[in-house]
């Protein structure tokens, strides 16, 4: 089939920070001010929105996500309910909040696919929506997704929206981890000693009409999510996998590290991470391009930085100019990179925007104005698809850690981390086993090759009561094990780890199973993204287990 040149603009946007809209937030950045400060209510510099009248019969969250969709649609004149419009949403913990003191019964708007659920309703959304929970790439990873639906021909509009509220769910886990900062944070900078936590909501339309762009016409123009196949919570010491999401964008963009004039980083401030992106900006030939982290002005703000970073990336190359890097001053990564504190004038036409997260995930996206790319990219059938084996976790009358330590047993691993390993991860791990077999070598395959794609209704619930409770009975100190374990994705980064999968890592969360797992890894073989992929149901919750995975690959 001939193929055809197609371009994903992006179009009306609307963001909400601790420095306000998205107005406010550019006028605060420009004068270098941060919307972090002290939170008495939860102990620590952070960065919180302010409050805003809520939707009678709408959380906080759900009430932030509908007026910036409001804000999209009365921009753009594009509507959920129509059947060209797809909806994605990205959140890390949604509605956590809601779990406080509900014992072993957390309320239906505590399920992050019920959550997205209410939101399209409230638009009468032509379609059930696409959530994405892939920990801190979360926003990142579902622009990708966006794009990739728009680039195979399901639909010609996409919007993209993100948010994350604060609460002492999520600052006592990253406390735990002993990663936050006292301070405002100070991204690579020497003196770093952690992070600063934030909350936003950003919402953006992605298009195949370039009429809908904002002008001057931005185009997403690669996208890329890869794994360390490394560590569930600690970042890759060669910084590899992030290299790999970085090189894969670009590549889809048609560009060359020397064609890019600007870098937005995820940039956390904490040691490890920013050392692991220094390896990865190093190997990708992009040491000496301007470098920024937005971290230092409105915080880590977790789903929903992917989509606010970009909104506020994209205007920057609108404007022609790289933003300074709030709280940095003297460099402090073991390989140097091209970081101001202070704000430049952007010499050139392409962003690269990275992101990395818990459970080994990285994404990377790049941007482009208007005539700068000229990739041709396959229809989504350029490759056939064929399912070569499928595994259903079996079900028992034995208790599940009974039944899974025997099924454990039974592979003879001798990996005894699987001990430590949540239950929707001990799931995963021996379904993938099972269905896998031998290495990818033997398949004739490079870990960058292969991707996995997961789905399920209960997220990370199971592990998310268990951190729960131990807040509510204060009888424990908080767990950085339990809390690693609060994101569903971990159970894939397990995965990950165990057979070096280092390809495509996507999470969705929905009410049922409707194949989107599936779906979704049908489209990145076809579309040349991956040779091959483990994909399906991965769903445990009270004890209860609902795993049927597949093999699929490139015929």
């Amino acid at each position: 089939m001939a193929e055809e040149i197609r371009h994903v603009w992006l179009g009306a946007d609307s963001i909400v920070t601790a420095l306000g809209n998205k107005r406010d937030t550019l006028s605060s950045i420009r004068e270098y001010r941060t919307g972090l400060c002290m939170d008495e209510s939860l102990g620590m510099v952070c960065g919180r929105i302010a409050s805003m009248e809520p939707i009678d019969g709408y959380t906080r969250l759900e009430t932030c996500v509908i007026r910036a969709i409001e804000s999209v649609q009365a921009q753009s004149g594009i509507d959920l309910a129509d059947k060209d419009v797809r909806f994605v949403f990205s959140s890390t913990k949604g509605n956590i909040d809601r779990i406080a003191n509900c014992g072993n019964e957390p309320p239906s708007e505590a399920f992050l696919g019920e959550c997205a659920r209410r939101i399209a309703a409230y638009f009468n959304a032509a379609f059930l929506p696409i959530t994405v929970s892939n920990a801190c790439i979360s926003g990142v990873s579902a622009l990708v997704v966006g794009q990739r639906l728009l680039l195979s021909g399901v639909c010609g509009r996409v919007v993209v929206a993100g948010c994350d509220m604060l609460s002492a769910f999520i600052a006592e886990g990253f406390g735990a981890f002993k990663s936050v900062s006292g301070q405002p944070c100070r991204p690579y900078d020497k003196d770093r000693d952690g992070l600063s936590l934030g909350e936003a909501c950003g919402a953006l339309l992605l298009t195949t009409r370039k009429s809908e762009a904002l002008e001057p016409a931005v185009e997403l123009s690669g996208g890329a999510v890869t794994n360390d196949a490394n560590h569930i919570s600690g970042p890759s010491r060669t910084g590899d996998g992030l290299y790999y999401a970085i090189r894969a964008a670009m590549r889809q963009a048609g560009i060359d590290p020397r064609e890019v004039a600007m870098v937005n980083t995820h940039g956390t401030a904490t040691l490890y991470n920013d050392e692991m992106e220094s390896k990865a900006i190093h190997l990708a030939g992009l040491e000496h391009v301007p470098l920024n982290s937005l971290k230092g002005y409105i915080g880590h703000t977790l789903g929903a930085s992917g989509v606010v970073e970009t909104v506020i990336s994209a205007q920057a190359l609108r404007d022609g100019i790289v933003y300074g890097t709030k709280g940095f001053s003297e460099m402090g990564v073991p390989c140097p990179l091209h970081v101001s504190a202070c704000h430049s004038r952007l010499k050139g036409n392409h962003c690269v925007k990275t992101a990395s997260g818990f459970g080994g995930c990285n994404a990377a996206v790049v941007l482009s104005l208007e005539g700068e790319t000229h990739r041709v990219l396959p229809r989504s059938n350029a490759f056939q698809v064929r399912e070569t084996s499928v595994y259903t976790l079996p079900l028992s009358d034995k208790p599940f850690a009974e039944f899974i330590r025997e099924e454990f047993k039974k592979l003879q691993s001798p990996n005894m981390k699987f001990y430590k390993m949540s239950d929707l991860s001990k799931a995963a791990y021996v379904a993938a086993e099972r269905l896998i077999g031998g290495s990818l070598a033997e398949k004739g395959l490079a870990p960058e090759e292969v991707a996995i794609v997961l789905a399920n209704r209960a997220a990370s619930l199971d592990t998310d009561l268990l951190h729960q409770r131990i807040l509510d009975q204060k009888t424990e100190p908080v767990s950085p094990a339990v809390f690693v374990y609060t994101l569903p994705n971990v159970a894939a980064g397990e995965v990950c780890i165990r057979h070096k999968i280092q390809g495509d890592n996507t999470f969705f969360i929905e009410n049922q199973d409707t194949g989107q797992a599936e779906g979704y890894a049908r489209l990145l073989i076809a579309g040349g993204y991956a040779k091959a992929a483990v994909c399906g149901w991965c769903d445990f919750m009270d004890g209860k287990w609902d795993v049927r995975l597949k093999w699929i690959e490139r015929k």
